[in-house]
């Protein structure tokens, strides 16, 4: 095998492809456990993970070890440009900028050109490397990231930020970030104004990618749900609420190590990540513990266990329902027929039949007792935008009677992650990442109840106010039976 030394790296002629790197340097090692922070040995990794974050934080920003190139390869920060912080920290030439130029901005999926179905897979990968720079600045060759479960409310720190990320609130505290919501400084639980968000529905899908308009997916719904909301329960305008700021706050970490946790979940259970070339030999670039250029291969990073690292708990998945695939192909039933503004109060708008009998039937509440037992309604939306971060989730209610408040007309809920800037050059994005919920069993009950109507009526309402200069708009609404 060659060998790789680190000034072949510093003159930037020579790569590792990661399985070469991992022979290397990882094959011998025995499997670690990464643990729940709220468990013993959870609480040990904390500390050892808090003082490595010091350390970062003092490295200089240009070393591919340092926390600010770290937070960068997530993206980089907003009031900044890419171009700008390269040429700040780095001359024209080098191999430490052409590392930055690989690395920075890389997060899947969040911008023009990403593929919704890297996002997994690309946070493995970084997560994974991250972990090994905190174990070589640490010098704990047993370290593994701890897993945050918000999932869990039984626990103290279930969905409240664990108390080492807020106390104290000063800088001698490397993982307190003053860019948090009050709620959240405060030790409330981040799910206080949005009870019920923070659910594992993405565990219940059956395919990785998404089928057809409407079925998500497990990837694209552990990233819009689950995962999306708690950036944006935790953070605001200048931190975890939006992707070129999350990387700097030390909690990204422990809760993307949770998302990963989730995947490696929902394949235990037998579910099957792809299979196309064009998945298995995506190649991102990163750089390990001695700042040495790597790169990556999705195929390479499908099974923890290859990777020698495992969960001390993994989240139970329940079974597949027979016929639980679409029969036949989508149909849109309804639609809103414009984008829909948002603002700090409730908004009401219409699902009406498609003008063309073809497209759809004109009596909704027939079609929905008449719905066939392997045929589900799905409630789409997609294409969001927004100037600004808003700072809140979007309640959705079906039929919910004016200025009520009734839970059990809840659809589900959304948020403004990524959305932020999107325009019509953002077509391509928009179409991939969208917001589903099968609605049709409250749809059943208020046609039984005698509570649909034939243009039923969606309530958007915020979970809280919101940030003034943000402009949130639904640029599509769809009501599709698959």
């Amino acid at each position: 095998m060659p060998v790789f030394s680190r000034r072949s790296f510093i003159a930037g002629l020579s790569t590792i492809p990661f399985a070469l790197w991992f022979e290397k340097y990882a094959s011998a090692q025995p499997t670690l456990t990464r643990f729940n922070l709220n468990s013993q040995q959870g609480a040990a990794m904390l500390d050892i993970y808090a003082n490595a974050v010091k350390t970062m934080m003092s490295t200089p920003e240009k070393s591919p070890v340092g926390w600010l190139f770290q937070w960068y390869t997530h993206g980089v920060r907003g009031d900044r440009s890419k171009l700008s912080e390269l040429n700040r920290l780095y001359p024209p030439l080098g191999a430490q900028r052409l590392l930055a130029q690989q690395m920075w901005n890389t997060c899947q999926a969040h911008h023009d050109g990403d593929i919704e179905d890297f996002f997994l897979p690309w946070h493995r990968m970084y997560v994974f490397f991250f972990e090994r720079i905190v174990r070589k600045v640490s010098g704990q060759a047993n370290f593994t990231l701890p897993y945050w479960d918000y999932t869990n409310a039984a626990v103290s720190s279930g969905p409240r930020l664990p108390s080492k990320f807020i106390t104290p609130a000063a800088v001698t505290n490397p993982l307190f970030r003053n860019n948090r919501k009050t709620l959240v400084k405060n030790g409330n639980p981040i799910d206080q104004n949005s009870p019920g968000v923070l659910n594992l529905s993405s565990l219940r899908e059956c395919t990785y990618s998404r089928v057809g308009n409407a079925v998500q997916g497990f990837n694209l719904n552990l990233d819009s749900n689950l995962h999306g909301t708690v950036h944006v329960l935790i953070g605001n305008q200048l931190g975890m609420g939006v992707p070129e700021w999350a990387g700097n706050d030390p909690i990204f970490w422990v809760h993307h190590c949770n998302i990963d946790r989730l995947w490696a979940s929902w394949n235990a259970a037998g579910r099957a990540n792809p299979a196309t070339t064009s998945w298995l030999n995506k190649q991102f670039v990163f750089a390990d513990e001695n700042g040495q250029r790597v790169v990556a291969t999705v195929r390479d990073f499908r099974n923890i266990a290859t990777l020698r690292y495992n969960y001390d708990r993994l989240a139970p998945v329940p079974a597949c329902p027979p016929g639980s695939q679409a029969a036949g192909p989508p149909k849109t039933r309804a639609r809103v027929p414009a984008s829909v503004p948002l603002s700090s109060q409730p908004v009401s708008v219409n699902l009406q039949a498609p003008p063309s009998t073809a497209a759809g039937l004109q009596d909704l509440v027939q079609m929905v007792r008449n719905l066939g037992p392997t045929r589900r309604l799905y409630l789409v939306i997609r294409d969001l935008r927004t100037d600004a971060e808003p700072g809140a989730i979007f309640n959705i209610f079906l039929e919910l009677p004016e200025g009520g408040t009734d839970e059990s007309h809840k659809v589900g809920s959304i948020h403004f992650f990524d959305a932020v800037g999107r325009h019509a050059t953002s077509a391509a994005m928009a179409q991939q990442k969208f917001f589903s919920f099968d609605i049709t069993d409250l749809a059943k009950q208020l046609a039984a109840d005698g509570r649909l109507t034939t243009t039923p009526r969606l309530t958007i309402a915020p979970s809280n106010e919101f940030e003034g200069n943000a402009q949130p708009v639904i640029g599509e609404i769809t009501l599709i039976e698959q």
